[in-house]
């Protein structure tokens, strides 16, 4: 008679075969939301503190009020500024790349469970559409980088 014959009933034995009560569904949720918010706090204050005494005062310069953008002042140019149309082109050209991605991996998980070769025409009509963004993309300029 094998091992597990014996140990299997044993172990079906031992475990009482109840409900779990609601203190058992909400204390380890607690526990994770205290733990959850008790380290980024504790991680605040340990900043706050090590940085006055790193420093040894308050810095209020009046450059550290400035607005800062990329390492430049955010304040350069005016709200009536136009932009370029390739800032356009190249959102557009993000969007295609990104829309491309979202259909395609679901499809070719799709694909690899066997839905068959039929899914190629699923695919087709989208690549159509993914290519006429690109020429249009391409006839525009937004895939010269050099302007």
């Amino acid at each position: 008679m094998p091992l597990t014959d014996l140990i299997i009933p044993l172990l079906a034995a031992s475990v009482p075969e109840t409900d779990p009560s609601i203190f058992d569904i909400v204390f380890p949720l607690s526990v994770l939301l205290l733990i959850g918010l008790s380290i980024p706090l504790g991680m605040l204050v340990a900043n706050h503190f090590l940085s006055r005494w790193a420093l040894g005062r308050s810095s209020d310069s009046p450059g550290k009020n400035q607005p800062v953008e990329s390492g430049l002042n955010a304040t350069v140019g005016t709200a009536n500024e136009r932009f370029s149309v390739k800032f356009y082109l190249i959102a557009m050209l993000f969007l295609v790349f990104d829309l491309e991605v979202a259909f395609l991996f679901p499809w070719a998980i799709h694909f690899h469970h066997g839905e068959g070769w039929s899914m190629i025409w699923l695919l087709l009509p989208f690549l159509v559409m993914l290519e006429v963004g690109y020429l249009y993309l391409y006839k525009k300029g937004a895939l010269d980088w050099e302007d």
